[in-house]
């Protein structure tokens, strides 16, 4: 059974209240001046591990963990001393101390599910709070802390806290039931594999199970030694772009020549910043490089097919992984296996059902790789495998607009880091299948074409294009 919690923190009161996720039961305890339920919430604690339950919360494992766990220690505790604790976890959580208070699952009284973590939003760039998503649920009421934190609360005051308490369990809820599909894909694949994956992103499914893969046909991903675990890795301190690039790419047009050449003269001990201000332009498209991938698109417009013209829009299947699997591209440090293994998975997607367990897993182990190549933290930091998947895969879609644009009638919509955009005349598809045809033959890259009846462009990255069909 999963139960939905949330706790509240004051330096004279503590609330935990819990309910049940598929069904009315509720749980309400405060320790505060006036009444000290904290050995009730030890023996709750105790019955609900002891039973198999589950804990659900937003940052629980994070935040609302650690705290009822300083309680669950000593079995009893007064409101001012896990205020402290609580304090103290917000206090670290942007410094070396970050780790301090996490509790490992081993550890834990009661098994916890954070679905703040299950969404990514312990990462930076993503982080959302409880509200957004209330407000993003259409939430009936969405309520806002109602007391400073530090005050000390009048009895009153405590009366509305424990409305509040129950109105986030009751939002937590909502959100449990909105994302349970993605609930039950942790649990079949932690069934499936004899690993946790409960509380992992998509991302980390991806990664953890490409290195269960690699460990599983020999390679070694991590280092063990006095400072305990560490990931293997290639860290390098400059990178000679030139021998990221696949000699065998040459331009026709000028302006493509003239990046090349210039990223073939570059050394560079930084990837952030690398690619400012460069681009190419040609027939009055403006193509933009970056680390991560080109892109490029007419800005503001309404595009329309007709009995005459058409938008077609090109993608590269699986874009990245494909390319590193083609041309047998890998983190030095985990050799050519980590290839096969590429390879294979690729072979057992196309096996699956997408909406399978197997078919969403291998898909994450198959993107999840690739972003973990710049990371200083991941058993796949290798900053030249990054850049040859990066580089070449701005430079070969160049390859390809370059020999596109030689179809009569034929205008670049968009370049968007594993595909192409474009409005043409219906009469000449057949130059166009010539062009996808001799690419691909060239890289060894599928191409998925599709139509669209009209693209309403803002910019590259905000637009909405409807399918023919």
């Amino acid at each position: 059974m999963d139960i939905v919690y949330d706790i509240e923190t004051y330096s004279n009161c503590f609330l935990l209240t819990a309910e049940q996720a598929d069904g009315p039961l509720r749980w309400c305890f405060e320790i505060s001046d006036r009444i000290n339920e904290s050995q009730a919430i030890t023996y709750w604690c105790q019955h609900m591990g002891n039973f198999g339950h589950r804990m659900v919360g937003f940052n629980n494992i994070g935040f609302d963990y650690p705290v009822l766990h300083h309680l669950l220690r000593s079995g009893r505790s007064d409101a001012a001393t896990l205020y402290a604790k609580a304090q103290s976890i917000i206090n670290t959580q942007d410094g070396e101390q970050r780790w301090a208070h996490q509790v490992y699952p081993s550890d834990r009284v009661v098994p916890q599910l954070d679905l703040f973590r299950v969404m990514h939003f312990d990462n930076r760039a993503r982080s959302t709070s409880l509200k957004a998503l209330e407000f993003n649920m259409r939430a009936d009421t969405i309520k806002d802390l109602p007391f400073p934190v530090g005050t000390v609360l009048t009895p009153e005051q405590i009366v509305t806290l424990r409305e509040y308490n129950l109105h986030d369990v009751r939002a937590t809820k909502q959100f449990y039931h909105q994302i349970l599909p993605m609930i039950r894909f942790r649990e079949e694949l932690t069934a499936r594999y004899g690993r946790d994956f409960l509380n992992h992103n998509d991302t980390k499914i991806g990664k953890d199970y490409f290195i269960m893969e690699l460990e599983r046909a020999g390679v070694s991903c991590y280092n063990v030694g006095p400072e305990g675990r560490t990931p293997r890795q290639t860290p390098r301190p400059q990178l000679v772009l030139k021998d990221a690039i696949l000699p065998w790419i040459k331009f026709e047009q000028p302006e493509f020549q003239r990046v090349l050449e210039w990223l073939k003269a570059q050394t560079i001990t930084e990837t952030k910043g690398v690619f400012k201000d460069l681009t190419a332009t040609i027939n009055g498209f403006t193509f933009v490089f970056g680390t991560g991938g080109i892109h490029g698109s007419v800005e503001n417009e309404c595009v329309e097919s007709d009995a005459d013209n058409v938008i077609v829009d090109l993608d590269v299947t699986s874009y990245y992984p494909t390319l590193a699997i083609a041309n047998g591209f890998y983190p030095e440090h985990l050799g050519t296996t980590f290839v096969d293994i590429y390879r294979d998975l690729f072979a057992q997607r196309a096996k699956y059902p997408k909406e399978s367990p197997e078919g969403q897993m291998l898909k994450l182990a198959l993107n999840g790789v690739f972003g973990d190549s710049n990371n200083r933290f991941s058993v796949f930091y290798d900053p030249l495998y990054m850049a040859r998947v990066t580089l070449n895969g701005q430079l070969l879609l160049c390859l390809l607009a370059e020999q596109l644009l030689k179809i009569g009638g034929l205008r670049l919509l968009q370049v968007n880091t594993d595909g192409i955009t474009v409005h043409m005349p219906r009469e000449n598809m057949g130059g166009l299948h010539q062009v996808l045809d001799w690419w691909g033959r060239a890289t060894r890259l599928h191409i998925e074409e599709n139509h669209y009846s009209r693209m309403f462009i803002g910019d590259v990255n905000s637009y909405i294009a409807e399918y023919e069909e």
